[in-house]
């Protein structure tokens, strides 16, 4: 094999790395848009956090996508470039993403578990410091009052119908979500990883054969190089001029 040829697998492992980074590539965008929204008004009302969630967590989804984003052109433009640097650095910030979705689906994870508990210190809080919010939640769901019409309740209330179970809903929703798109990134990055270590472990073996390849082939130059001399020297010696 020549410099930088691969062979028919290898190529279609290239491509496939190509392609599964791409894809990468664009859902690192999706996530930076999603948490840009989610930085409105509605959408905080909509997902019914608690406040440390409410504010963070959409940064956290910017600063994922975008961090997802960084690694995915990493590894699309090494492996579409052969360029073993590229791979290796993707290689270790490909690992460093898994571990921290890992880290983010287990807090979607125990929060899942304590929905309950969650959107009551959520609808308490925000009834004692931030009234506002209360009357948005109610506006947005169509609702009033927490668990019954008079339960923490900000007039004017025009619904008839209590917060929680839409609440309660949305929030488990967006849990869920949550770990479903983990749980998708997470197998397309590990197999991204694995297919990117086969590829950078051929590669560094084309490299170390290179030279051997090299040396062959000058090797093979000289010896036709003295079979025509040779042959030149012979056919003097029968025909001499």
């Amino acid at each position: 094999m020549g410099k930088g040829h691969l062979s028919s697998t290898f190529a279609a492992i290239k491509n496939v790395v190509v392609v599964l980074n791409f894809l990468s590539l664009l859902s690192g965008f999706i996530l930076i848009v999603v948490g840009y929204y989610l930085t409105s008004t509605e959408a905080e009302v909509s997902l019914v956090t608690s406040s440390a969630i409410k504010y963070r967590f959409p940064h956290v989804l910017i600063f994922l996508g975008g961090l997802i984003s960084l690694v995915s052109f990493l590894g699309c433009y090494g492996a579409a470039n052969q360029k073993i640097t590229f791979l290796k650095v993707y290689v270790i910030s490909l690992f460093i993403c898994i571990i921290i979705q890992i880290i983010i689906g287990s807090v979607a994870f125990a929060y899942h578990q304590d929905v309950d508990s969650i959107i009551d210190r959520s609808w308490s809080k925000a009834f004692r410091d931030d009234k506002q919010l209360i009357a948005d939640v109610e506006q947005y769901f169509h609702c009033c009052g927490f668990r019954s019409l008079s339960d923490r309740a900000v007039p004017p209330c025009r619904y008839y119908t209590p917060c929680y179970a839409s609440m309660k809903d949305s929030l488990t929703y967006s849990l869920q979500t949550i770990g479903v798109v983990g749980v998708v990134l997470g197998i397309l990055e590990l197999i991204c990883l694995l297919l990117a270590a086969v590829l950078i472990i051929h590669i560094i073996r084309i490299h170390r054969e290179e030279p051997n390849e090299r040396q062959a082939l000058l090797a093979e130059t000289r010896r036709l190089d003295d079979a025509i001399r040779q042959t030149y020297e012979r056919r003097c010696r029968l025909h001499p001029s």
